[in-house]
C-alpha cells in the first residue's frame, strides 16, 4: 500500500516533479520509481520474497527511503534499525526479528 499510494501514483501522474531532495541533489518521481524497481529486482535476485524480513541500518537519506519502498514493492518486511543504537541493542533487535538479511 505504501508504494502504490506514495510512489506509484505520483510516478504515473507527476513523473517530473521532485520526489526527494537531499545533499544538494534532487530526484524526480520517475527517477525514484526506476531506482526502487532496480533495488527490488536486486532483492529478488538475492532470494527475498513477500514475508521475508530485511534489517536496515542506514541514516535517514535517499538510500534508506529507496530501500523501504523496494521492500514495500515486494512485500518484504523492513526492520529499521536506529543508527544511534549500541551494538548490544542492535543485536537484541536482530535476535528478536530474525531477518533474512
Amino acid at each position: 500500500m505504501i508504494y502504490v499510494h506514495s510512489l506509484g501514483r505520483p510516478a504515473r501522474y507527476f513523473p517530473e516533479r521532485t520526489a526527494l531532495a537531499a545533499n544538494g541533489t534532487r530526484s524526480t518521481f520517475r527517477e525514484l520509481n526506476a531506482r526502487v524497481g532496480r533495488i527490488a529486482a536486486a532483492l529478488t535476485r538475492h532470494g527475498f520474497k513477500a514475508g521475508d524480513r530485511l534489517a536496515i541500518l542506514l541514516p535517514n537519506e535517499p538510500d534508506y527511503i529507496q530501500l523501504v519502498y523496494a521492500c514495500a514493492w515486494l512485500g518484504v518486511i523492513a526492520v529499521p534499525l536506529n543508527t544511534r543504537l549500541s551494538v548490544k541493542e542492535i543485536d537484541g533487535i536482530l535476535s528478536d526479528a530474525n531477518p533474512r538479511g
